[in-house]
């Protein structure tokens, strides 16, 4: 479960292009950030993607990537180009491929590795998706499949790109929209691997419409897309950070009943063991591309961080795995995450000021560095994940000693409990960690 959004330059404030996605995977499957060079490849080369072995393209271009760390695709990304994307779970009448083939993220990692523009993606993407088609499991645990849908931006356009099985219907966007997992193009699309005399109702043909509603994707498409709508033509980076932790009024994650929020927690309910595990925000204009990331869980109580292509991310340790690792800045920020959660009413709006004043730190001086040299970009970054991580740490050793931090809903401790002993985290509330 995932929410992407795009707002073209008509409707942004500094007349860029505004490209973001909020990543929900389960609660253990951390998301590295990572930073790939373009790379020459020998010709008659192969590439092992997650499941399948594919031949290699003679050259790949430079990717910052937001990934679970199994798999060789990604869940949001950007290329030198200022191609961006972000892919979706949805779930159609044609998931019926028996062999292993592309998943979702691995498609959309190959088209940003492969494409220049939108249309270019499209291409390398929907010739995949018809050779190899969608299969394998596209989860760390179980062996769950599912359909993918793509929103994507480059320069200047943004088109939607929505598949089941083996077909496809793209979408071209006008000025701004967002997608959840679902569905959404009925007889709108502008290209069709269906072709006929008469539109083809896309959704009304492929999705299966019980599902969505199960895991609140028409609330939160409708809520990503009416924010855009209610701040059109002063969209900014702040706009996003800002839609990214909606939780909605009287929002618990004990207790709520379905994922209807952006800011994702997991809950003991069905449908609910997932969390936004890692956020990017790409900013793509005269200056060039930039980004913001969180690197880790829970968008309420992370700090968006910038990040330059050409420039090597600063030290930030192991990649992660699903085992629980103190030197890797996503399972560092679980401490306080997880800790968070025990008192959610009250330590998320306490934590979120103080990082607040981090970020309008940030983007304050983005603005004068992002069109800088690159030794200003890195040593910007470098100071703005200093800044981050030390204030992280900061409120991990303020919390740690809170002896009064107990899950009060017994379903919750419990989910807590399990998934914590499947990490390997012990004593989260004591002094061992």
């Amino acid at each position: 479960m995932c929410d992407t959004f795009v707002a073209l330059p008509s409707v942004t404030h500094d007349k860029n292009v505004l490209f973001a996605k909020s990543a929900d995977c389960e609660v253990n499957e951390a998301n590295a950030i990572v930073r790939i060079p373009r790379k020459k490849h020998i010709r008659g080369e192969a590439v092992r993607i997650t499941h399948l072995v594919i031949p290699q393209v003679e050259e790949t271009y430079e990717l910052f990537l937001t990934k679970a760390f199994w798999t060789y695709g990604c869940e949001i990304g950007v290329n030198e180009y200022g191609l961006a994307m972000g892919e979706e779970a949805v779930f159609t009448t044609e998931m019926a491929e028996e062999k292993d083939g592309i998943i979702g993220p691995d498609l959309m990692r190959l088209g940003l590795e492969r494409a220049k523009n939108c249309q270019e993606a499209i291409d390398v993407m929907t010739a995949l998706l018809e050779k190899y088609g969608q299969g394998g499991s596209a989860e760390l645990k179980g062996n769950s499949h599912f359909d993918s849908s793509f929103l994507m931006a480059d320069t200047s356009e943004a088109y939607i790109l929505e598949t089941a099985g083996r077909k496809w219907a793209e979408k071209k966007i006008e000025a701004f929209d967002s997608i959840s997992n679902m569905l959404g193009i009925s007889t709108n699309w502008t290209r069709c691997s269906l072709t006929s005399s008469e539109k083809l109702d896309w959704a009304g043909t492929f999705a299966l419409p019980k599902i969505p509603p199960t895991l609140g994707s028409p609330n939160r498409q409708s809520y990503t897309y009416n924010s855009l709508k209610a701040d059109k033509g002063q969209i900014s980076a702040k706009t996003i950070f800002e839609i990214m932790r909606h939780h909605g009024e009287g929002y618990h994650p004990a207790t709520a009943d379905t994922h209807r929020n952006i800011c994702i927690h997991a809950g003991p309910q069905e449908n609910r063991w997932w969390q936004a595990d890692g956020v990017m925000v790409t900013d793509v204009g005269p200056h060039g591309v930039m980004l913001w990331v969180t690197g880790t869980s829970g968008n309420c109580i992370s700090i968006f961080k910038p990040v330059f292509l050409g420039v090597d991310l600063p030290d930030i340790g192991p990649s992660p795995t699903e085992q629980f690792d103190p030197r890797s800045l996503w399972w560092k920020h679980e401490l306080l995450h997880r800790r968070a959660m025990a008192d959610f009413d009250h330590l998320v709006p306490e934590i979120r000021r103080d990082f607040d004043a981090l970020e309008k730190e940030f983007l304050a001086g983005s603005e004068s560095v992002k069109m800088g040299t690159l030794t200003e970009k890195r040593d910007f970054m470098e100071y703005c994940f200093r800044k981050a991580i030390s204030a992280t740490e900061a409120w991990i050793a303020r919390l740690r000693t809170r002896t009064d931090l107990k899950f009060k809903d017994g379903s919750y401790r419990t989910m807590w409990q399990k998934l914590n002993a499947e990490a390997g985290m012990t004593g989260m509330f004591d002094d061992r960690i």
